[in-house]
């Protein structure tokens, strides 16, 4: 990464700075800036396809939203958590694993839906 492109990444994420000031104090137009920002890891695998998840932009890390580089996934932080067991560590499994997780995650919230709806059902 360029110097400049550094200092900006570096302005933009380590500091409540805004970004007009950070702009200004690096001499550039708000468009270069955002040009410049890379996003951050969340240090957080993906549900669908293990890749490391990211906050696109300050806003987004902080109210807790998560996207993936690889599959377009966007969910919340929390949300993803939970679904991985409050793992934090990224998938260095193969796909197979990956497959299987999901798998296990969506017959339990299947049963868990059809356990909802059949006590619904019998309470009538």
């Amino acid at each position: 990464m360029e110097p400049l492109a550094e200092r900006a990444n570096t302005l933009y994420w380590d500091s409540d700075a805004s970004v007009n000031d950070i702009a200004e104090d690096l001499d550039l137009s708000k468009g270069s800036l955002y040009g410049m920002i890379e996003p951050r890891g969340a240090a957080l695998a993906c549900p669908e396809c293990g890749t490391e998840l990211e906050y696109p932009n300050r806003t987004a890390r902080d109210k807790g939203y998560v996207t993936c580089p690889a599959c377009g996934l966007e969910e919340e932080e929390e949300v993803v958590r939970g679904l991985a067991g409050e793992e934090i560590v990224l998938a260095s499994t193969g796909d197979d694993e990956v497959a299987v997780r999901r798998t296990l995650w969506a017959t339990a919230l299947l049963g868990a839906a059809a356990g909802i709806l059949l006590a619904r059902w019998l309470r009538r």
